[in-house]
Protein backbone atom coordinates (compact mmCIF):
# COMPACT_ATOMS: atom_id res chain seq x y z
CA UNK A 1 0.00 0.00 0.00
CA UNK A 2 1.00 3.91 0.18
CA UNK A 3 2.99 4.63 2.61
CA UNK A 4 2.54 8.25 2.43
CA UNK A 5 0.88 10.07 5.03
CA UNK A 6 -1.77 12.15 2.70
CA UNK A 7 -3.16 10.18 0.06
CA UNK A 8 -5.52 11.99 -2.04
CA UNK A 9 -8.61 10.45 -3.83
CA UNK A 10 -6.93 9.37 -6.98
CA UNK A 11 -4.27 7.11 -4.79
CA UNK A 12 -6.76 5.71 -3.15
CA UNK A 13 -8.58 5.17 -6.74
CA UNK A 14 -5.51 3.43 -7.76
CA UNK A 15 -5.54 1.54 -4.74
CA UNK A 16 -8.68 -0.09 -4.87
CA UNK A 17 -7.49 -0.78 -8.60
CA UNK A 18 -4.95 -2.37 -7.41
CA UNK A 19 -7.01 -4.79 -5.20
CA UNK A 20 -9.34 -5.92 -8.22
CA UNK A 21 -6.46 -6.36 -10.09
CA UNK A 22 -4.15 -8.76 -7.95
CA UNK A 23 -7.34 -10.40 -6.93
CA UNK A 24 -9.04 -10.56 -9.82
CA UNK A 25 -12.52 -9.69 -7.86
CA UNK A 26 -12.74 -8.74 -4.25
CA UNK A 27 -15.61 -8.18 -2.10
CA UNK A 28 -16.13 -4.96 -0.14
CA UNK A 29 -14.30 -6.10 3.41
CA UNK A 30 -10.92 -7.36 1.04
CA UNK A 31 -11.39 -4.17 -0.73
CA UNK A 32 -11.29 -2.07 2.59
CA UNK A 33 -8.54 -3.76 4.48
CA UNK A 34 -6.40 -4.53 1.29
CA UNK A 35 -6.57 -0.66 0.44
CA UNK A 36 -6.07 0.49 3.92
CA UNK A 37 -9.72 2.33 3.66
CA UNK A 38 -12.20 1.72 6.54
CA UNK A 39 -15.09 0.24 5.56
CA UNK A 40 -17.93 2.53 5.42
CA UNK A 41 -15.33 5.17 3.34
CA UNK A 42 -14.45 1.87 1.48
CA UNK A 43 -17.96 1.70 0.38
CA UNK A 44 -18.81 4.68 -0.43
CA UNK A 45 -15.44 5.41 -2.78
CA UNK A 46 -16.42 1.95 -4.50
CA UNK A 47 -20.27 3.70 -5.26
CA UNK A 48 -18.25 6.32 -6.51
CA UNK A 49 -16.69 3.86 -8.87
CA UNK A 50 -18.84 1.77 -10.17
CA UNK A 51 -20.80 5.38 -11.30
CA UNK A 52 -17.57 6.53 -13.29
CA UNK A 53 -17.26 3.05 -14.76
CA UNK A 54 -14.20 2.29 -13.32
CA UNK A 55 -15.46 -0.85 -11.28
CA UNK A 56 -18.87 -3.10 -11.74
CA UNK A 57 -20.56 -5.04 -9.05
CA UNK A 58 -21.91 -8.80 -9.22
CA UNK A 59 -23.74 -11.05 -7.04
CA UNK A 60 -21.85 -13.70 -5.81
CA UNK A 61 -22.89 -17.28 -6.91
CA UNK A 62 -21.16 -18.43 -3.22
CA UNK A 63 -22.13 -17.65 -0.25
CA UNK A 64 -19.93 -15.24 1.10
CA UNK A 65 -19.54 -12.14 0.84
CA UNK A 66 -22.61 -11.63 -1.04
CA UNK A 67 -21.16 -8.75 -3.59
CA UNK A 68 -17.93 -8.85 -5.60
CA UNK A 69 -16.18 -5.78 -7.28
CA UNK A 70 -14.64 -6.42 -10.60
CA UNK A 71 -12.09 -3.90 -12.59
CA UNK A 72 -13.57 -2.79 -16.07
CA UNK A 73 -11.24 -1.75 -19.37
CA UNK A 74 -12.00 1.10 -18.19
CA UNK A 75 -10.46 1.19 -14.73
CA UNK A 76 -7.70 -0.53 -16.20
CA UNK A 77 -6.96 2.44 -18.15
CA UNK A 78 -6.99 4.67 -15.11
CA UNK A 79 -4.94 2.42 -12.93
CA UNK A 80 -2.20 2.82 -16.08
CA UNK A 81 -2.45 6.27 -16.84
CA UNK A 82 -2.02 6.81 -12.82
CA UNK A 83 1.12 4.53 -12.98
CA UNK A 84 2.47 7.02 -15.93
CA UNK A 85 1.44 10.20 -13.99
CA UNK A 86 2.72 9.16 -10.96
CA UNK A 87 6.53 8.73 -12.56
CA UNK A 88 6.01 12.28 -13.91
CA UNK A 89 4.78 13.78 -11.10
CA UNK A 90 5.77 12.56 -7.95
CA UNK A 91 9.16 10.69 -9.72
CA UNK A 92 7.92 7.40 -8.03
CA UNK A 93 10.01 4.68 -9.39
CA UNK A 94 9.46 1.62 -10.99
CA UNK A 95 10.59 0.00 -8.58
CA UNK A 96 8.40 1.84 -5.74
CA UNK A 97 5.67 0.38 -8.29
CA UNK A 98 6.03 -3.37 -8.10
CA UNK A 99 6.92 -2.83 -4.35
CA UNK A 100 3.56 -1.58 -4.10
CA UNK A 101 1.75 -4.28 -5.46
CA UNK A 102 4.16 -7.16 -4.09
CA UNK A 103 2.40 -5.97 -0.66
CA UNK A 104 -1.19 -6.46 -2.01
CA UNK A 105 0.15 -10.00 -2.21
CA UNK A 106 0.78 -10.06 1.75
Amino acid sequence: MLTTVNRNRYDIYAEVLMVLRFYDEAGISQIGRRANIPLDRARSIVQFMISRGLIVKFENQEKRPKYLYKSTTRGDKYLELYKKLSKLVVETTEDELDLLERELRE
